[in-house]
């Protein structure tokens, strides 16, 4: 009888959460879908730009990022994802899994939002010029035959690097702080570990103004947007009587209850 008990609970849990998590993985896959749609599909306008505006705020030159591809993808991608993993791994209740889907919802909300910014505010990054003119020299028809090219260069606000570092590692800063400060004193170097992220997103930010990739603004944009966004996934996603899901159950995701009794 024990065991038809617990297998019946079992299947109850189950119940709760499969459509869940279902719900949540369409809503993920929607997102994307979005966002591929508005990076692939369409392009900014081409705005007019006076002789002036082309050669004092459109005319730096052109340099390699001072954090190269890579680099920026481990920082934004997978070191939070390997540090939010960690839970779920070592302990084995999937309540844990809340932060990745508060993480994955921010990331792509965030992503959403800076990409139909760029689109609708077509603004040229201050190394333009020379995306057109590679020589310097201005000619009556465009110099460059990367199209691609000219077309990133007029999506400058806001910066997506500064936006995706202040929401990947500001969602990560928030966390480690809830983390830490539940499980020991919050000393000085608690306080340094939960700010580092944020340093580095910092970093990350004021890099894309050294090489001429993007203007202030757009970097300051792209900054309280990141750090807006992921502020509100983390709300929805690590205070019980926000998370949408409690609307159906109080068991979300939490077989814990069901684990302890095999």
């Amino acid at each position: 009888m024990d065991i038809i008990v617990l297998t019946t609970q079992a299947f109850r849990q189950i119940e709760l959460v499969v459509p869940n998590l279902l719900r949540e993985l369409s809503i993920r896959t929607t997102l994307l879908l979005v966002l591929i749609v508005l990076h692939v599909k369409y392009q900014p306008e081409a705005i007019y730009i006076t002789d002036v505006e082309m050669l004092n705020e459109y005319r730096k030159p052109r340099r390699d990022s001072y954090v190269p591809p890579w680099a920026t993808v481990l920082l934004i991608i997978f070191i939070p994802l390997i540090i939010l993993s960690l839970p779920a791994i070592l302990v084995r209740n999937t309540e844990t899994f809340q932060p990745l889907l508060g993480w994955t919802l921010a990331l792509l909300l965030n992503g959403i939002v800076t990409e139909a910014l760029k689109l609708f505010v077509c603004r040229p990054r201050p190394d333009f010029f020379y995306r057109c003119y590679p020589t310097g020299v201005v000619s009556s028809e465009l110099q460059s035959d990367d199209i691609q090219d000219i077309i990133e260069g007029r999506k400058s606000f806001p910066s997506g690097h500064s936006s995706f570092a202040f929401c990947s590692l500001g969602f990560l800063s928030l966390w480690l702080r809830k983390i830490l400060c539940a499980t020991s004193d919050n000393s000085v170097r608690i306080n340094i570990l939960c700010v580092t992220p944020l340093l580095v997103a910092f970093v990350i930010g004021v890099s894309r103004l050294c090489d001429n990739h993007h203007h202030w603004q757009d970097v300051l944009a792209g900054c309280i947007i990141g750090a807006l966004i992921s502020y509100i996934c983390y709300t929805m996603y690590s205070t019980p009587e926000n998370r949408p899901h409690n609307r159906t159950s109080h068991a979300h995701y939490d077989i814990s209850g069901m684990q302890s009794t095999s």
